[in-house]
């Protein structure tokens, strides 16, 4: 049960409990009790800091009020400010320890947030001992009791957890971002551009609506956020906004909204540069007549995992998956099971760039607080049990947000954590190794028509040894797709009116950061022009160089990796041949470099063997030594090379 909800529910019965209790309190003067009763109303309208002065002022007329104390310390957990809190409650139970049993559990959960479990657990027990005493308001405060005593068995289990916490692994505390980003008000939800230069974020002010704001990067600094202006924000709630990858649109949370199904729905916002340019409701399947909010779209644009409280979840709000359709409509949203969502609250999902790798924000598995950030992977056709991220990531707060950028390293997320601005606030942190997706490659690719340049919209099948990827132009030409790096992908188009298109590449990746980018020209059927692709090499003839170390013929674990993939697309590709051809600085002696560059080429071709590379698909090998006027420095690492020409013939 998320206690932040529950704190605006009970709120009304704690002021109506104390204001009846025994005669102990209320021999108070007349003026304390008519500033406790101002104190109340602002209390109940939400006014806390007022209530707060308001509370103050009437313990100075009468520093023995017991009900004053111990509504003070429970507008001051409101505030979250603690350790005030804390010091009115323990006035209060100085005063009257028999008052209230709620406030026990109370200073308990401001204990928690301070970071100390084990005096929390001191007064979760006290509370809990207590049960059957008589104390003053207990007729009162019952219905209180009843809400606390249903949260009580989870606020232990927190305090144990955080006691069993191995805090001695080595991660650097989360930067909180600076004050252009940062403010008293709540602060959550960020997204950024693939490239780090651009932060969306949510900001709910004090007694106003959530609206969405963006920020820029210059000389690596945020710059002061910026609210969108009616384009995307109305009077009511925008936010949880989260962009595609390649940063021309992205996706948010509308609530009661002229089109509007449910109480919020996801909407798709479309940029032109900075500016949202069209907002549109999600056709389809996704939206229901109940809550749906914080959307997160995959790398290639097809699956979207939100969060919705429809009915069929498991709790509170469940996180769910809905996938794009042939016709452009989402389809039916599943959920995802009893291993992600809970009896709580699962909220905030995050697919990152490789579609496997899920991070959300849970109060329903064991955690710190009111919501941890939790990671699950999808292995084997199912999601993996949630794996907690830990200290220093979550706190005793709550945590909720998280986001990967491009590269894979870096993250994102809300904490309200001791230390902030005010409520929450937004954090950036390097993930740990185990903790990252698998690193892929953002694929950026035109398909055009050969003799005019054209754009074509069509079907672009992708595929390496062990997946096969599908991909749409648009009415441009262009298509994105992030595909796992480091492996050989062979391209296949199939468009009516044109010649058969295949192509092969192999895809690199560099922690997460590469990009690659494909033109492919189809040719018009009947036209005897050979097919061009990227960088106007023809598609019957495909250069792949592997380098060398100085005076050495020895393949390096890179050079390794790739030719493992090159040996699955060529046993894929059976009408591929290749040729390998190597090469030599001019550092040695003429017949010293030959020698040295057939012994490079050789080194090739003996491990494609080993792969099970039919020695027929080599159909020359050679070596050339030093090549006079190559556009290389022949002295350079570009000259120690092989290339490995693949033909089809």
């Amino acid at each position: 049960m998320n206690l932040k909800f529950v704190y605006i529910f009970i709120l009304f019965l704690v002021t109506q409990s104390v204001l009846a209790q025994g005669d102990k309190d209320f021999h108070a003067t007349s003026n304390a009790k008519e500033s406790l009763r101002i104190a109340e109303r602002l209390m109940n309208k939400g006014k806390f800091e007022a209530a707060a002065k308001q509370f103050e002022h009437t313990i100075k007329i009468k520093d023995n009020f017991a009900v004053a104390h111990r509504l003070l310390g429970k507008v001051y957990l409101e505030m979250g400010e603690y350790k005030k809190a804390i010091t009115a409650y323990e006035h209060s139970f100085e005063i009257d320890d028999k008052l209230s049993r709620a406030a026990l559990f109370e200073c308990g959960e401001a204990y928690f947030k301070l970071g100390d479990p084990e005096l929390a657990m001191y007064f979760f027990n006290r509370y809990e001992k207590m049960k059957d005493l008589n104390y003053t308001n207990v007729k009162k405060e019952s219905g209180l009791e009843i809400t606390y005593d249903l949260m009580l068995k989870e606020r232990k289990e927190n305090c144990q957890y955080v006691l069993n916490l191995d805090k001695s692994m080595v991660m650097d505390e989360p930067f909180r971002l600076g004050k252009n980003i940062n403010s008293k008000y709540d602060e959550y939800l960020p997204s950024v551009t693939s490239d780090g230069q651009k932060l969306i974020f949510t900001r709910k002010r004090k007694d106003q609506d959530e609206d969405i704001y963006l920020s820029k990067k210059e000389n690596n600094q945020w710059k002061k956020g910026k609210a969108y202006g009616n384009s995307l924000n109305t009077d009511k709630n925008e936010g949880m906004a989260r962009f595609e990858m390649h940063g021309k649109a992205f996706y948010f949370s509308g609530c009661m909204r002229s089109d509007t199904e449910g109480g919020c729905d996801i909407y798709k916002a479309t940029l032109q540069k900075d500016d949202v340019i069209k907002v549109t409701r999600l056709e389809g399947h996704l939206n229901s007549h109940e809550w749906d909010s914080q959307p997160s779209i995959s790398c290639d644009g097809t699956k979207m995992f939100f969060a919705s409280t429809r009915e069929g979840g498991h709790g509170g709000g469940d996180i769910y998956l809905s996938s794009l359709l042939p016709n452009g409509e989402w389809g039916v949203a599943t959920n995802l099971g009893s291993v992600v969502n809970t009896e709580g609250d699962e909220e905030a999902p995050f697919i990152a760039n490789d579609g496997k790798t899920l991070y959300f924000s849970s109060n329903g598995h064991p955690g710190q607080g009111d919501g941890d950030l939790f990671i699950s992977r999808f292995e084997n056709g199912q999601w993996t049990t949630p794996i907690n991220l830990g200290y220093p990531i979550n706190s005793t707060g709550k945590e909720i947000g998280m986001y990967v950028q491009g590269n894979g390293k870096t993250a994102y997320f809300a904490s309200e954590r001791i230390g902030g601005t005010g409520g929450l606030d937004i954090y950036t942190f390097e993930l740990p190794e185990d903790l990252r997706p698998i690193p892929i490659v953002h694929l950026e690719g035109f398909v055009l028509d050969k003799n005019t340049k054209a754009p074509i919209a069509t079907k672009v099948s992708i595929s390496n040894s062990d997946e096969n990827f599908t991909a749409y132009s648009d009415e441009t030409g262009w298509f994105f797709l992030c595909v796992p790096g480091d492996k050989g992908y062979s391209f296949q188009i199939n468009q009516q009116g044109y010649e058969y298109f295949i192509d092969a590449q192999f895809l690199d990746s560099q922690d997460n950061t590469s990009s690659s980018q494909v033109t492919m020209e189809l040719v018009p059927k009947n036209d005897v022009k050979t097919v061009a692709v990227r960088k106007g090499s023809p598609i019957r003839e495909k250069r792949v160089q592997f380098f060398f170390d100085f005076d050495s013929y020895e393949l390096t674990v890179k050079a390794q990796n790739e030719l493992k993939e090159l040996s699955k697309l060529l046993n894929r590709e059976k009408d591929w041949k290749v040729e390998v051809v190597g090469y030599a600085d001019k550092t040695g002696s003429a017949a010293y470099n030959k020698k040295l560059s057939e012994k490079r080429a050789k080194s090739i071709v003996n491990f494609l063997e080993k792969y099970e590379v039919s020695i027929s698909k080599v159909i020359k090998t050679e070596g050339l030594g030093a090549i006079a006027g190559s556009p290389y420095d022949n002295t350079g690492s570009q000259s120690r090379r092989v290339d490995v020409v693949l033909r089809k013939l």
